[in-house]
């Protein structure tokens, strides 16, 4: 397990065989990947299972193929877990969640519903789209963020009702 934070201070590892870095997650791959003290070889790694924000997934796939390419088993498998908007909550029923993909070797387009699977193949979702999507929901996620911050504040106030 390597710990790795984007800044501040390190997550302090328990285990030995645990590493600790700071930086944000291709550059910790790339320094694992140059190290002497590693426990195993990149090149043997046949799945890389990108979790985190679309930008994060966005660098993970760009340096499959560029800084980390030589230092990767060319046949890996990249894999993001995608957390597009979602409404209805109720698999594929709102379309709230589509997805679009473009396959790398063809450029045919499809889409998918993101609800109903989460983990897609890096190399084809289209992370210019995601963006898009997901900046649609700002403004809304930032008037419920201050409501709710507003009537958290009254809680125990004497104006609270």
């Amino acid at each position: 397990m390597i710990w790795s934070v984007d800044a501040g201070e390190p997550i302090e590892p328990r285990r030995p065989s645990d590493r600790k870095f700071v930086g944000n997650i291709v550059q910790s791959m790339l320094a694992y990947a140059t190290s002497a003290d590693r426990t195993f070889d990149l090149k043997d790694v046949q799945r890389i299972i990108a979790i985190g924000s679309d930008g994060m997934m966005r660098a993970v796939k760009e340096a499959r193929h560029g800084v980390l390419a030589d230092l990767l088993n060319p046949d890996h498998t990249g894999i993001g877990s995608i957390n597009s908007p979602m409404q209805c909550m109720m698999k594929q029923v709102c379309a709230q969640c589509l997805q679009r993909h473009v396959d790398p070797k063809t450029g045919k387009e499809s889409f998918i519903f993101s609800c109903f699977n989460q983990d897609q193949p890096l190399d084809q979702v289209d992370f210019v789209n995601l963006r898009a999507r997901l900046r649609q929901n700002t403004v809304v996620e930032k008037l419920t963020n201050a409501w709710l911050t507003r009537l958290l504040a009254s809680v125990g106030s004497s104006d609270a009702r």
